[in-house]
């Protein structure tokens, strides 16, 4: 898996602190697409869970990279809305081992800190 240069990844240089290495799978390019972060409750309502799908369709139909966690829920339905080549999921790994969300995304583009 190829390591990411954090030189280049402008949203990082606002935040105080991050990883020394980041690892990415799939197309690199979508990190350089306008974005937009998608994230809620694990059991939403139908109507969220329509308005989710509705607007993250909306919005990748526009070009605007959608980008979540990946979790059950809000996030899942928000990479399925975007669809496969418009989105991406960040991990957080917790002592080497990767979290079972990785099962839920409908695509396999994702970062993390751990390869």
């Amino acid at each position: 898996m190829p390591q990411i240069i954090l030189e280049k990844i402008s949203e990082l240089e606002s935040m105080a602190s991050y990883p020394k290495n980041l690892y990415y799978k799939g197309k690199i390019v979508l990190l350089n697409r306008p974005k937009v972060s998608i994230v809620g409750s694990r059991t939403p309502s139908p109507y969220t869970k329509q308005y989710t799908y509705t607007l993250a369709q909306a919005l990748s139909k526009r070009g605007v990279c959608i980008v979540s966690g990946g979790a059950m829920g809000v996030d899942t339905i928000a990479h399925e809305g975007a669809g496969v080549d418009n989105t991406i999921a960040v991990f957080v790994i917790y002592k080497n081992k990767l979290n079972s969300t990785i099962i839920n995304l409908t695509g396999n583009k994702y970062v993390s800190n751990y390869r």
